[in-house]
C-alpha cells in the first residue's frame, strides 16, 4: 500500500515523554536541533505505552477506508482519497475515532510526573464530555508548550461512561484514552475542514519526567541523607551532587554521591523519595 500516493494523513498523534528525552538537568525544549535528534534517534513511545484502536473504532477504519499507522513516537490514522484532500468517502462531521492507552514499563509510575488513579483514567480529547466541567483539558496541539498534568484526570463518573462503551476484553488496565472527532468543539482542533477536506493536525501528548528527593542509606551506619530539593529522574546524563550544599545534612566536599534508579520509590505525604543505598 503506498500511503503518499493513494492514502493521506488524517491525522496524528506524538508522544513524547521528558524522563528518555531530557538529559540530566539539561530539558529536551532547551536542547539544539541536532541534541533533540540525537535524542529523538533512541526514542520510542513502545518503550512505556501502547495504543491501539477501540475494538468499535477498528470497525469504522475498515468501514470509511482509514488505516491506524504506528510510529515510533505514536501513530497517525490514513485516509484512501480520491484527490490530494479529500477522502474516497466523506468524513462526517461527528465520526469519532477513540485508542486505548495501556502502560508497557511497570516503572512508568516511578518516572512520570502525575498521579495514578484506580477509578479514574486520562483522557485526551478534542470534545469535552458534558461530565465533565468547563475547566477541561483539551488534547495540545505539536506546536503547544503543555506537559500533561493530572488536570487531564477525568472523573470517575466519565472514566465510568468511556470504559462502559468498551468490550470487556478491552477495560482491563486502561490508563488512558484518546478520543478524537473529525469537528472538535474548537475549530483549531478539526481534522477535516467545512468542505470535508482534510487538515491533518499533530496532536501532541507529551509526558513529564518525575523529580525526587534523593535519600542515601547508609544502613550499616544507621545514617539517612537526602537532597535539599527534588531532582528530575532522566535516563540519560549524570546529575552531580554537591555534598556541601546540596546535602542535608552537609557532606565533606570530597565526597561522592551516584544518581538512583526508577526501581526504588516512595511516596511520604506529598513528597516522593527516590532511596539509593551505599
Amino acid at each position: 500500500m503506498s500511503y503518499s500516493s493513494t492514502y493521506g494523513l488524517l491525522f496524528q498523534v506524538t508522544l513524547l515523554h521528558n524522563y528518555f528525552l531530557n538529559n540530566g538537568e539539561e530539558t529536551f525544549t532547551s536542547m539544539t536541533d541536532d541534541k533533540k535528534d540525537k535524542m529523538m534517534q533512541q526514542f520510542s513511545a513502545d518503550a512505556f505505552i501502547a495504543i491501539t484502536p477501540t475494538l468499535e473504532t477498528t470497525t469504522v477504519l475498515k468501514n470509511y477506508k482509514m488505516v491506524f499507522k504506528k510510529t515510533k513516537t505514536g501513530f497517525g490514522i490514513y485516509i484512501k482519497l480520491k484527490d490530494e484532500l479529500d477522502p474516497f468517502i466523506k468524513v462526517p462531521a461527528d465520526l469519532n475515532l477513540t485508542f486505548l492507552i495501556k502502560i508497557n514499563d511497570y516503572q512508568f509510575e516511578n518516572y512520570t510526573n502525575l498521579d495514578f488513579a484506580l477509578t479514574q483514567a486520562y483522557l485526551f480529547s478534542n470534545v469535552k464530555p458534558l461530565t465533565e466541567p468547563v475547566s477541561f483539558k483539551y488534547i495540545p496541539k505539536i506546536s503547544d508548550n503543555k506537559l500533561i498534568s493530572n488536570a487531564y484526570l477525568v472523573s470517575e463518573k466519565t472514566t465510568a461512561d468511556l470504559l462502559s462503551i468498551l468490550q470487556p476484553s478491552e477495560q482491563q488496565n486502561v490508563f488512558g484514552v484518546i478520543s478524537l472527532t473529525a469537528k472538535g468543539d474548537n475549530s483549531s482542533e478539526n481534522s477535516i475542514d467545512d468542505l470535508g477536506k482534510m487538515i491533518s493536525p499533530n496532536f501532541k501528548i507529551h509526558f513529564d519526567n518525575r523529580k525526587t528527593l534523593w535519600k542515601y542509606i547508609n544502613r550499616k551506619a544507621g545514617t539517612e541523607i537526602k537532597t535539599k530539593t527534588a531532582k528530575p529522574l532522566t535516563r540519560s546524563g549524570f546529575i552531580e551532587i554537591d555534598p556541601v550544599n546540596d546535602l542535608d545534612p552537609s557532606q565533606p566536599a570530597e565526597s561522592q554521591y551516584p544518581n538512583p534508579s526508577v526501581k526504588s520509590i516512595t511516596k511520604i505525604d506529598s513528597d516522593y523519595y527516590s532511596e539509593i543505598f551505599i
